[in-house]
């Protein structure tokens, strides 16, 4: 069995301190850490505190202040990037120059379009595998509602319907760059491109309600997909409660994907039961099925393991890098709609910039 050498950049909350205690893991460097395969060599963090408790944990006595000193030093095989998503640019290029082999990064996977476009190109380039952190690529349930999407258990595709609210922990709600819709919501795009393909318009809002920030905290959006059917997203950071929801509707029945696990339903005939008159007519409701049972498992752990199964073999990540751009361009594309008085905006987007920071010149926000 080949072993990895790995590092990470950025020891906050899903860089390693979220990690429990044996690591399930649900944290980059609990997954580096638990895998056979890799192994945790070295970390990097602008905060004192945070790199020494990383450090700490995991019995690592390689710890940076510079990502760039750690990259000239240690040699690494896998990078595992969990810092802002401002600082993902320079850090993939930094990691590519050094001869790092793979990397997975956290979602979103940059700021702007141009950002995006250059962090695949430079991974293409120097021959490094790029995954994105869409989590729910690898978890069990998603790919099972796939597959009975794709059975046809529900019938044919009719719309999806999401809702991203209150993700961030209230009320440490911060940020200057990141409202729910680039925050959080790329999740939610992203598993509209897994169920229902490739974007072509949309027609959102984004808007700025209740927080002090330049940046949205309500956002609507209605997309056209490749698939044919439409997708709704509902995005706010207005609850103190969050909420992440998937509804998948079919001709047949309902898939709905949530916190409280995988439900799915199937329409059965009961004109029986309501004694319609006219025999012309049936009525179907939705009856509960069970959910066939998928493994308890943890994403990020399948994620990493992923990583070094194409490295060995050149096959392409779940969540590769143009995963990463399409659902940063989604967001963008509400942002532009916004900007253009809520109209319908078509993708590929021509302008490759951040749309967030001229709807907050011209006074959106």
């Amino acid at each position: 069995m080949n072993t990895y050498r790995a590092g990470l950049v950025g020891c906050g909350r899903i860089g390693t301190l979220w990690e429990t205690d044996p690591p399930t893991p649900v944290t980059h460097a609990g997954a580096l850490a638990v895998l056979p395969q890799t192994n945790l060599v070295a970390g990097a963090s602008r905060g004192q505190e945070h790199l020494s408790a990383f450090g700490r944990r995991w019995g690592v006595d390689a710890l940076y202040l510079d990502y760039r000193e750690m990259l000239a030093k240690e040699r690494l095989d896998i990078l595992c990037i969990a810092t802002h998503p401002g600082l993902h640019r320079p850090i993939v290029e930094a990691a590519t120059a050094a001869g790092v082999r793979g990397i997975l990064c956290e979602k979103p996977l940059a700021l702007s379009l141009a950002d995006a476009d250059d962090i695949v190109a430079a991974c293409r380039q120097a021959g490094c595998v790029l995954s994105v952190n869409h989590s729910r690529r690898w978890d069990p349930a998603h790919r099972q509602a796939k597959e009975l999407v794709t059975s046809g258990a529900i019938g044919e595709l009719v719309s999806l319907f999401g809702v991203c609210q209150g993700v961030k922990p209230f009320p440490a709600w911060v940020s200057d760059e990141e409202g729910p819709l680039i925050h959080d919501a790329v999740h939610l795009f992203d598993l509209f491109r897994m169920f229902g393909g490739e974007p072509q318009s949309v027609v959102g809002t984004a808007v700025r309600r209740r927080q002090p920030f330049a940046v949205e905290d309500d956002s609507h959006a209605i997309f056209e997909l490749s698939s044919g059917i439409s997708a709704v997203a509902m995005v706010n950071e207005l609850t103190r409660y969050h909420r992440f929801e998937l509804q998948i509707q079919g001709t047949e029945g309902l898939i709905v994907l949530d916190g409280d696990g995988a439900r799915w339903w199937r329409g059965v005939d009961c004109t029986d039961r309501i004694n319609e008159p006219d025999p012309r007519i049936e009525w179907y409701a939705l009856d509960s099925q069970p959910f066939p049972t998928v493994a308890q498992q943890s994403s990020i752990l399948e994620a990493v393991r992923e990583l070094v199964y194409c490295l060995e073999t050149g096959a392409t990540p779940s969540s590769p890098g143009e995963d990463g751009v399409a659902s940063l361009e989604m967001v963008m594309g509400v942002y532009e709609s916004q900007r253009q008085g809520n109209r319908a905006v078509t993708f590929p987007l021509a302008d490759r910039e951040s749309v967030l920071y001229r709807l907050r010149a011209e006074g959106h926000f």
